[in-house]
């Protein structure tokens, strides 16, 4: 069966948007907003591509007042717990998060240099309920990775 896509891609990620909207959703929760969750905040959306977060902590090592190994996790987990963070998954047991803001939405992710663009819909609604008649089975929510080649990757390869 196959699935139609009607989407829009996100384009880049606006850093300090995402910055805004990161503090302003933790004052409204009542969240402090403490040197050292800014410090990750600030640090992740300086990467590029999905990172772990033991590669956050180790970044963040490399500078002065570092935070805890603990602000860290905890940091992560909250900002993917309220959709600012996406967790990506690759390759057998690796997973990475990447920037973005809450909502309801899915990632190409390049195979060859690790971008991850973000888009909106997946007109799954129908497989989901075919597949929930025939299964019985109860479905709560989904997630849709596509992995290829980006465009740029694409580009490089044909120039070679």
């Amino acid at each position: 069966m196959a699935v139609s896509i009607s989407s829009s891609l996100q384009s880049p990620l606006d850093t300090q948007a995402w910055l805004s909207g990161v503090r302003a959703a933790w004052q409204r929760s009542g969240l402090r907003i403490t040197g050292p969750r800014l410090r990750v905040i600030e640090t992740i959306v300086s990467y590029r591509s999905p990172f772990s977060a033991e590669q956050l902590y180790t970044d963040l090592c490399t500078h002065n007042e570092a935070p805890g190994r603990a602000t860290v996790y905890r940091t992560i987990e909250q900002l993917h717990a309220s959709g600012w963070l996406a967790r990506i998954h690759g390759s057998v047991g690796e997973e990475g998060y990447v920037p973005c803001h809450p909502g309801h939405l899915h990632h190409l992710v390049c195979t060859q240099c690790g971008a991850v663009i973000s888009f909106e819909g997946c007109d799954l609604e129908q497989m989901l309920a075919r597949v929930a008649k025939e299964t019985g089975f109860s479905v709560e929510g989904h997630l849709l990775q596509l992995f290829g080649r980006c465009a740029q990757c694409q580009a490089k390869a044909s120039s070679s």
